[in-house]
Parts: C-alpha cells; structure tokens; sequence
C-alpha cells in the first residue's frame, strides 16, 4: 500500500485552527519527519494561494506558504521520504518549473514530485494580471505545458558531465540539446540551465477529477490522487482511468491511484461523530459561505475526496480492504486538524497497516520512483 502526505495550515478542515493543539503559525518539519520515520512515500505540499472571499472572512487559516521554496527547505530535514509541490500552471512558465524541479531533484538525491495543479481561478489571474483562458484552452496549454517540461528535464543526457582533470573536459558538450519547441503555447529553445533531475524526470501527481483533467492524467500522469466516495465508485474510477492510460498508449500498471482521505479519529466512534460535530459547528458563517462560493470550481469541489470518521483500527481495516478489492494503490493522507489527526494516523493506524503487511518496516529505495515502484524514464536523446 502506498501512502502519501498532504500538509497544508493546520488541516484539510476549514475550522482546523480553532481545534488544533499546535502553534498559531503551522510548521511542516516535525510533521514531515514523523512521516518519514513511519515509512510513507511522500509529504505532498499543497497550493499556496488563497481566495479573496476565504482571506475576507476572517475565519479562515490564510497562512499558506509557497510550496516550492518550503519544499526547498525540508530537503535537508529529511532523508528518504518523497516531498511534492504544488505549482499553478495558469500563471507560471515550464522553463521556470523544469528548472526548480531540476535543482531540487538533485539537492534531495532523487525525491521530488511535481504535483500539477489545473485550477483557473479568476482571481488568481488577475493577481498575476493574465486574462482566464477557455476550458478547453486551459487543458491544451497544460498538455503542452507538461511536454515541454519533459524536454527540457531531458535536453541533457545523464553522462554529460565527466569532470575528467587530466583531459582537461568537464562536460560533452553534444549531449546537451536544445529542444527547440514551437507550440501554440510556448516556444522554448532549450536546452535546460541545470543538469538532468536524478531521477530522470520528478514524479508527476495530478488529481483533476474532470472529464479535461482525467484525460491529461491519462496521458501524463504517475500518480492520481482520486476523490470518491464509496467503493464501488473507487473501483470504477481506477478501472477505467487505466483503460484511458492504456489507450493513451502508456502502461496502465505504471499508474498510481491513491484516493484522498480526511479521517476524524477518536478513542470510539461515537466520539469521533462528536469531534465531527465539534468542527463543523466551528466553521464561521461568513467562512462557509466563501467555501460555498468557491466549491463552483469542480476542483475544489472534488478534491476533498472522502471524509471518515471513526476509530483507528476501522480506518486501518478499511484502508485495507479497498485496496485489497483493486479500489486504488494506497491512499493521500489528508488530517483534518494538524497535529492531533496525523498524531493519530502515525501512532495508532500506521501500526496497524505495518503489521497488516501493508506498510513498509525500512525503506528499500532512496528516490520517490523506487518508494512508488516506478521506473526511471529513459533520455530519448540517448538513443
């Protein structure tokens, strides 16, 4: 089973703050080495920008760091695990993300993952003075937008630099390539200011759940994080997401579906339906009318995926029999209140999967593709 992180404020509930036994300002370290020493693949970071109806609130955790510098900075508080960011690719520029992901790769030895974010909100674009593009506008700008990352990660060969002193050459210069891109989108020359990612390309998350999205991950995604709510739609999501993979021409077995889960835990069930109550009651007026307002997007409607509410050995046992019944890989982590849910999950469910057999006991690999049992892609400029 694979399992997988995502840290953002104080928690996946929008009330998270009020109920939350940390700071006032969140930290990401110490949840990230907990992570870590309980064996999951990967802490992902989610998106940094808030709304205008969620920051006028008041009630609202707005406090959200930038995901690819803060990734950046647990890099060295960290060993093995696998660390993710996010990145609005309505707003941003490939060479920029083929870059940072680049230099990242290789400062971690191997553990990134881009975690590719397809939201058109409109008032993100106004804040980086761009005018909304059309759905369909949108996805082929992001398909390209991915192809062209992939090239530059690309545009040098693994073997390029030598160092060789006594010959007097660094670097081959003919397995450094340009990739003189000319799209609808970009035109990117290439090749790449930094050196091929050691893991030949970062790991690419997505969990766009619609029609557009679904067929973008199809095409180029690693890993899906997947919001359903019951078993038998799990099991036809992943069902027929790896028949789009395959028909994409990729190999559906190289995909990993991870469903999205915020579990509220307690000592009985009784008692965690009351913490659910507790924080739900928590959420200010004002607040859950600018989560009312922003669910119109379909991402943020979808994304939250399942809610479960119960003790620690119901979760265990059912994180285990969906993916048991082909439902998914493994499941995104999504506390509800930080640190108390991820508290929880470490010290009472994590035990329960590892003596399942269903949680690793040491890491085998060092990179994220060999924790997700992924290749490495190869260089078709090797060739």
């Amino acid at each position: 089973m694979h399992l997988t992180l995502s840290l953002t404020g104080h928690g996946c509930h929008p009330a998270a703050w009020r109920q939350s036994s940390g700071p006032a300002l969140p930290g990401y370290r110490a949840p990230m080495q907990r992570a870590e020493a309980a064996g999951l693949d990967a802490v992902l970071l989610g998106p940094a920008l808030g709304s205008p109806g969620l920051l006028l609130s008041g009630g609202a955790d707005a406090v959200q760091l930038d995901p690819m510098p803060l990734l950046g900075s647990l890099v060295p508080h960290s060993r093995v695990i696998g660390l993710g960011a996010s990145v609005f690719m309505s707003h941003t520029e490939p060479f920029h993300t083929a870059r940072a992901f680049a230099v990242l790769d290789n400062l971690s030895a191997g553990r990134t993952a881009w975690c590719v974010d397809t939201q058109q909100l409109d008032y993100v674009a106004a804040d980086f003075g761009h005018l909304p593009l059309s759905v369909a506008a949108r996805y082929a700008r992001a398909r390209e937008y991915i192809e062209v990352v992939k090239q530059l990660w690309d545009s040098w060969q693994d073997d390029t630099i030598i160092a060789d002193k006594p010959s007097g050459i660094f670097a081959h210069g003919t397995k450094v390539h340009r990739i003189d891109h000319a799209g609808d989108y970009f035109t990117v020359r290439g090749p790449l200011t930094a050196i091929r990612p050691r893991q030949g390309r970062p790991v690419i998350v997505q969990w766009d759940m619609s029609a557009e999205g679904l067929a973008l991950a199809a095409a180029t995604a690693d890993v899906f994080l997947a919001s359903c709510q019951t078993l038998a739609e799990a099991q036809a999501f992943s069902t027929s997401l790896r028949a789009a993979t395959a028909a994409a021409g990729r190999d559906p077995a190289a995909l990993r579906i991870l469903l999205n889960i915020t579990p509220i835990l307690a000592a009985s069930a009784a008692a965690a339906e009351a913490r659910a109550a507790t924080l739900d009651a928590a959420v200010p007026p004002a607040l859950a009318g600018a989560l009312i307002a922003e669910a119109g997007d379909t991402l943020l409607a979808t994304r939250s995926g399942l809610r479960f509410i119960g003790t620690a050995a119901s979760l265990a046992e059912q994180m285990c029999a969906w993916v048991a019944a082909g439902a998914c890989d493994g499941w995104n982590l999504r506390p509800a209140v930080l640190p108390d849910d991820l508290d929880a999950l470490l010290s009472e469910v994590a035990p329960l999967l590892r003596r399942a057999g269903q949680l690793r006991t040491a890491y085998a690999g060092a990179t994220l593709r060999e924790h997700l049992g992924l290749a490495r892609p190869a260089n078709p400029n090797a060739a």
